[in-house]
Order: structure tokens, then sequence, then C-alpha cells
């Protein structure tokens, strides 16, 4: 599992920097994240997800088919399965499904009689 970190301030920022560092020290030292507590790898920032299906698809080659679960706002599934529709086409295995939810913010009033 890979988990994909994309809600911070700028690539270079001082604070994006010590947390990027402090995780990847607290994963070599403990094998787990410091943000999740899971064993999956994180990264920081948006990714490219067409590269990463392709260094996916070429490290588990011995599977034929990969779920991809993702979940956000509509452009961001959009994006994720185009970049499955694009490697799928390349037909080497394996074919990536997408399972995916989209959501906008909600918000909900409550009124106590």
């Amino acid at each position: 599992m890979h988990i994909f970190i994309t809600q911070f301030f700028h690539k270079f920022d001082l604070r994006t920097t010590m947390l990027y560092i402090c995780e990847n020290h607290f994963q070599r030292i403990s094998k787990r994240s410091m943000f999740t507590g899971l064993k999956a790898v994180n990264h920081f920032g948006r990714p490219d997800m067409t590269s990463f299906l392709k260094f996916v698809q070429k490290k588990h080659s011995y599977v034929s088919k990969i779920g991809v679960f993702s979940c956000g706002p509509r452009p961001l599934t959009k994006s994720i399965m185009s970049a499955c529709e694009e490697v799928n086409q390349g037909r080497k295995l394996p074919y990536f499904i997408h399972h995916f939810e989209n959501f906008e913010c909600i918000f909900l009033s409550f009124q106590m009689v």
C-alpha cells in the first residue's frame, strides 16, 4: 500500500521538509508511519499516477489484476481513472481496476428542539 500526503504548503516549505525528514527517520526505525501508524509507504506531494502505476505494474508482474482505490473530488478520481486506462492500453499484466467514491464538501446543520 502507498499513501500520498498531498495537503502540504509548498514543496520546499520548511515545515514540509521537516515533516518529510521526521517521517523517513521514523519509518526506518519503527517500520511504521509516524502519521498513520501503518507499515505503508508514505509519499509527499501529488503523484504522477501513470508513472506510479507503471512502476507497480513492473514490480508486481506476477499478478493479473490490481485494485486501485481512491476517494475525493471528481477531478482527482478522473485523473486516476485516466492513468489506469492509459496503463491498461499497453495490455501488459497486471491490469488495473479503479474503484472510487466522489465527495464534495458537505455541510450539516442541526437544530435542537
